[in-house]
């Protein structure tokens, strides 16, 4: 029983749905308060990234026993029928709590799946896939916090190295993606990944420049302009095996860059 709970812990991913959890709870709470709205936002979230990482690798099986064959649906600790029964039963959880916030909010909630779904289950071009897996990142941001100027730009901030970071994860993941039909990142998808992070790397300047944020900003955004760039320069080299560390380091310094900024 306790393997079986270990298992099913494992596929929630849990340091990626803290990454999206955080991400809510910071945008929600800034906005809303410590008050149900926010409490039912983070479950939302909480809920909904969970089950999409139950659904993806059901549906990866074939390519996870190549490139990840110690993930427990490989392994057999979970089967595909209770990791498609379990993504479910939580999706509809995470939609619960969503049909309780504000009409937009529900709103940006219902794209975002349908969204996600579209990257799990549908055979999408690695550019296209790169794309809406950054889209899902930005629309935290709107679902959580009122979408003004400010808060949509935070969320292109986040979204950004999101369409580096995937591109660079289908390069990694390519052997996977071939047994299971998927079709691999062209070669110039690189310099789009690059860019990416460079583009970021840019705008994360954007929020100070329109006076947007105090100048407790500045110190935090230095690492997340630091990431970018290196992230950036090893994608040209094709280098892709930092991704995970640097994007994460990235990520948490433009989140605290936007709660000492000032939300």
């Amino acid at each position: 029983m306790l393997e079986k709970s270990k298992a099913f812990a494992r596929l929630a991913r849990l340091r990626h749905t803290a990454q999206v959890v955080g991400i809510v709870a910071i945008m929600s709470v800034a906005s809303h308060g410590f008050s149900w709205t926010s409490l039912y936002a983070i479950l939302a979230s909480l809920f909904l990234s969970i089950a999409l990482f139950f659904l993806d690798d059901a549906h990866d099986l074939k390519s996870d026993q190549i490139v990840h064959p110690q993930r427990p649906i490989p392994t057999g600790r979970v089967t595909i029928r209770q990791a498609y029964i379990a993504g479910i039963v939580f999706l509809l959880i995470g939609t619960l709590f969503a049909s309780m916030l504000f009409v937009y909010q529900f709103a940006f909630f219902i794209v975002a799946v349908f969204a996600a779904t579209a990257v799990v289950f549908l055979k999408l071009t690695s550019v296209f896939r790169a794309f809406l897996t950054a889209f899902l990142v930005w629309a935290l941001f709107p679902f959580a916090a009122f979408p003004d100027l400010k808060i949509v730009l935070f969320g292109l901030i986040t979204a950004l190295p999101h369409v580096g970071g995937s591109i660079a994860k289908d390069f990694l993941h390519s052997r996977g993606d071939v047994v299971q039909g998927l079709r691999c990142s062209k070669k110039w998808s690189k310099y789009l990944a690059s860019g990416a992070f460079f583009s970021a790397a840019a705008i994360v300047w954007l929020p100070r420049l329109l006076n947007f944020v105090s100048w407790l900003y500045v110190f935090p955004i230095v690492f997340t302009f630091a990431s970018c760039v290196v992230l950036g320069v090893k994608v040209l080299k094709e280098d892709y095996q930092k991704v995970y560390v640097y994007g994460g380091v990235g990520m948490c310094s433009a989140l605290i860059a936007f709660l000492l900024g000032g939300i």
